[in-house]
């Protein structure tokens, strides 16, 4: 079996060249890392363009030793074992994160979240299925922690949840009790915004039904 190291080197050149040579978008799944090396970080770190990383069910337990990525928008880590020193990390090393997903992990603690004040720009994110989802006033305290932030395990800060599009990156609210025509104005908003990548980030990665 192929090493960490030569999975990724062949994953990041298939992508690359998908990508027409400028690899901004880069995800592995289900391939048991638990910790990146060092030379395997240095390879991920080399991509300066990126702006989205997605490492799902690779059995993460830790974070440290990750690369510095100063683009990096998009944060997927969902289905490892990562807990409070994980935030402190992606606190400390990505401030331009827009969206975060830590579904189904082991953040257990609204002390274990503090860092995460730090993503000043931050306005996604997914803790859902992890220990401190199941805390009395989670939803509430979550918002109250990060004021940019607009949506929370897939559901704005009313409680509506949010789909997203198949063919356009863009967030739909799911209310009925709104009409067509808003909801056309609403998508209308969402076009003009286009140029704004702050504006109307790439929604997190996975939501498993």
């Amino acid at each position: 079996m192929a090493n960490i190291l030569d999975i990724f080197k062949k994953s990041i050149k298939q992508k690359t060249q998908e990508q027409e040579g400028k690899l901004m978008e880069f995800d592995l799944d289900n391939v048991k890392i638990v910790k990146l090396d060092k030379q395997t970080a240095e390879l991920l770190e080399s991509q300066s363009h990126l702006e989205s990383l997605s490492l799902v069910e690779c059995s993460l337990k830790t974070l440290e030793g990750f690369p510095k990525l100063p683009n990096l928008q998009n944060l997927v880590l969902e289905t490892n074992q990562l807990d409070g020193e994980a935030i402190k990390f992606i606190g400390n090393t990505y401030p331009k994160l827009l969206c975060l997903s830590l579904a189904e992990n082991q953040i257990k603690t609204f002390a274990d979240l503090e860092p995460i004040k730090q993503l000043k720009k931050l306005q996604q994110l997914d803790l859902s299925e992890n220990p401190i989802a199941k805390l009395p006033g989670y939803f509430q305290k979550v918002f109250d922690l990060v004021p940019g932030l607009s949506v929370l395990d897939n559901k704005d800060k009313s409680g509506n949840d949010i789909q997203y599009s198949e063919d356009e990156d863009e967030l739909v609210v799911d209310d009925s009790e709104d009409s067509e025509n808003e909801i056309d104005d609403e998508d209308d908003g969402l076009d003009d915004d286009d140029d704004d990548e702050e504006s109307s980030p790439k929604p997190t990665k996975k939501a498993k039904q």
